[in-house]
């Protein structure tokens, strides 16, 4: 037998707070109808705005809300009644609620922002009414049996009631039900004027009617001054600004009511409270269902554009689109002086995985595909999809900018990640071409056609990722001027390190440094590494520059002992094309043989992706290393693809964490998971950990709590020229 359920604390208190507020709000308002319009016996008015109130709360909050209402009419009809009416009233008005909340919910498709016709339609011609008739049959017939209203005045409290609810309901539930959709109100400067304009010619108008109209009667106003505005209103600001228009429509002309009149009051003349109902019902109906129709209308575009110019399968944009954006692009580019980069995607083999598994598991992958490429991207770069298994990606940047290479090879290694699809696991990669405006090409084709040649030439030489080549080509001419500066860096003594703390968080403090290679040219424009290492590492110059680096560094760690400061060990960074140099065991040997550094002192960090390129070979490289005695990180740990069964064979001695994970392991709970497994993983594996890029105490004290080893960041120091940091050695922190 099926256990009752018992609400938790949370939701109680949810759901009396709703029931509290939804009370209050339609007290008030049901306070201020009565204020501003009594009719039948002082009691029905003539608008009754709480009813509004309640048909919102029903549909947005459901029991909760029906409850408030149930509430707030008990408290405010208790003001003028005996308590067992105001009851009965109550119990009227949350029967009303009810319907109108529950009825929809059974004529689906409702959207409860009616923001469809088909929705205005089913709440304001069969909900509404049936709701507001079910809540003042209840009130008068129980004045009427109890002897507060005469026979005579039976059919014309029914009506008043009824259409005093409904108007109340078209008034004030569109304008809360559609405060959701903000976001369909043009924001533009002209789009305010326009507003601004229309609400002030209501108010004016209004006034020279008064002035110069006799007699005016609230719904001359409502005809001739508020409906066209509401309409208009309809036609430019979708269902939030005609529901805005309405009811501020409605404030004017219950303004004007009292002002000329004290109010709808008994003296106030059947006709006129008839026409005054009438004519705002219809201002409201009209303003709705226009607003309506062009929001569905608005959604219809979208999606014939979303049809046009997006690819069905990924969503990306399609080659037309892509066409368009990239022409676009190149004329922007063209008044800003700035630089386009066109990445053309060819996925490798994906044909393999097409024709052995069959076209779903294919788009599956171009699924996967397309999100990994999402992902990657910054918000206000383009990536499209123009046709089976190639894609396009369009960054714009400064000129002079090697963001196109870095972003091919952020996404190469994206994509060359494994993926599970179903029970196997597949693995896919890319290769892509790069041409660049001005520089390659002036027109959107020429530049499409010149990058898809680079691919080809990336495909054949298995790199990656190629720029597009020519005599005349910037980039390459870039590349060379980088590659020849860099060999003269060498000789000229041009490049110096910097060094940055790495601090223990239990003892607080430094017990090791890393190198920072910086290229300081005679010109005195400072080179960023991250402009000249990749040069490096392509033409093979960051083999004798690692070479320089490692020999600086121990030079340095024995001058900073032979001056009695103590130096932690000191580390440096190992690149791929190191790894891969057969001559790396030997020139370690010779550097340690020549400066007579102590080899347990220094430290070698080895990215991740750089360990796995070649297992077998970077694990007999750095076992050399440790039979050294020299110390081996992996750095960037995260990011890469090992696995736990070569991980465990590694012969390493900390792991290193990526600061793209510690930047946000205080907001991203998947980040702050991968941080605490990486940390549990190394220690299982008898492995220090550092993290490296921290920046904040709060992410310091985050990961001291899930038993971090070591941090590397901006909270400790920047990094430093050697006489800076040698201050640090001696210090202990304390965060």
């Amino acid at each position: 037998m099926a256990r009752l359920s018992l609400p938790s604390p949370a939701e109680v208190g949810r759901f009396a707070l709703i029931a509290g507020l939804t009370a209050l709000a339609y007290a008030l308002a049901g306070w201020l109808s009565l204020k501003l319009a009594a009719y039948v016996a002082h009691v029905v008015a003539a608008i009754w705005l709480a009813a509004g109130i309640g048909a919102m709360a029903s549909l947005r909050f459901g029991a909760a809300g029906v409850v408030g209402v149930l509430l707030g009419s008990l408290a405010v009809n208790s003001l003028n009644l005996p308590l067992e009416d105001a009851f009965r009233f109550a119990l009227g008005a949350a029967a009303g609620a009810w319907i109108m909340g529950t009825l929809p919910r059974y004529l689906q498709p409702f959207s409860r922002t009616l923001d469809y016709v088909s929705s205005v339609a089913k709440f304001a011609l069969v909900a509404a009414p049936l709701g507001c008739a079910v809540s003042a049959l209840t009130g008068v017939l129980s004045l009427h049996f109890f002897g507060s209203l005469s026979a005579d005045m039976l059919l014309r409290g029914l009506w008043v009631w009824w259409l005093g609810d409904l108007l109340g309901v078209y008034l004030i539930a569109p304008v809360l039900l559609t405060a959701s959709r903000w976001d369909l109100l043009p924001t533009n400067k002209g789009a305010r004027l326009e507003g601004l304009v229309l609400v002030l010619g209501m108010m004016a108008l209004t006034l020279v009617m008064m002035e110069y109209v006799e007699p005016l009667r609230p719904a001359e106003i409502v005809l001739f001054v508020m409906m066209p505005a509401v309409l208009w209103a309809a036609l430019r600001f979708s269902v939030t600004g005609a529901s805005l228009a309405i009811f501020l429509a409605a404030i004017i002309v219950m303004g004007v009511a009292v002002v000329s009149y004290g109010g709808i009051t008994s003296a106030t003349t059947p006709r006129d409270v008839f026409a005054l109902q009438i004519s705002m019902m219809t201002m409201a109906l009209g303003g709705l269902f226009v607003s309506a129709a062009l929001s569905e209308r608005r959604y219809s575009e979208m999606r014939l554009d979303m049809l046009a110019n997006h690819d069905p399968l990924t969503g990306l944009p399609n080659r037309s689109y892509f066409q368009d954006f990239l022409g676009h692009a190149l004329a922007r580019a063209q008044r800003d002086k700035s630089q386009v980069s066109l990445l053309f995607i060819d996925l490798d083999r994906f044909k393999h995985i097409n024709d052995s598994q069959g076209h779903e598991v294919g788009d599956q992958v171009l699924r996967v595909v397309a999100n990994r490429l999402d992902e990657q991207l910054r918000a206000d770069d383009f990536v499209a999809r123009l046709g089976g298994d190639e894609f396009a990606v369009i960054l714009t940047h400064p000129p002079a900018s090697r963001a196109a290479g870095r972003v091919a090879r952020k996404l190469t290694q994206a994509l060359v990640e494994s993926f599970k699809l179903g029970s196997r696991r597949y693995a896919i990669g890319a290769s892509i071409g790069i041409s660049v405006y001005p520089d390659d090409a002036l027109d959107a084709n020429t530049l499409l056609r010149q990058a898809d040649l680079a691919m080809y030439q990336a495909k054949q030489r298995r790199s990656g990722f190629e720029y597009f080549s020519t005599e005349l080509n910037t980039v390459a001419q870039q590349q060379l001027s980088l590659e020849n500066g860099l060999r003269q860096a060498l000789e000229r003594n041009e490049l110096a390190l910097v060094y940055q703390p790495k601090v223990d968080l239990a003892s607080g403090r430094v017990v090791g440094l890393e190198a920072l290679i910086r290229w300081l040219p005679r010109s005195g424009n400072i080179v960023g590494p991250e402009q000249f290492i990749p040069v490096a590492e392509e033409t093979g110059l960051i083999v004798p520059v690692g070479r320089w680096v490692v020999r600086t560094a121990c030079e340095q760690w024995i001058a900073w002992r032979d001056a009695g400061l103590n130096p932690p060990p000191v580390a440096v960074n190992l690149s791929p094309r190191q790894l891969s140099d057969a001559r790396l065991i030997e020139d370690v040997d010779t550097i340690l043989k020549e400066t007579g550094m102590d080899p347990a002192h220094l430290q070698l960090e080895v990215t991740e992706s750089a360990a796995m390129d070649n297992p077998a070979r970077t694990f007999g490289i750095l076992d050399a290393l440790r039979q050294r005695v020299l110390h081996v990180y992996i750095d960037d740990f995260g990011t890469g693809y090992s696995n736990l069964g070569q991980l465990k064979r590694m012969p390493i001695d900390a792991l290193k964490i990526d600061k793209s994970f510690v930047d946000d392991v205080l907001t991203g709970s998947d980040d702050a998971e991968i941080v605490n497994a990486i940390i549990r993983l190394a220690h299982s594996l008898s492995l220090r950990v550092v993290a490296e890029g921290v920046e904040s105490v709060e992410q310091l004290e985050f990961l001291r709590q899930n038993g971090c080893d070591e941090i590397q960041g901006y909270v400790v120091s920047k990094p430093q020229a050697p006489g800076k940091i040698s201050e640090l050695f001696a210090v202990t922190f304390t965060f």
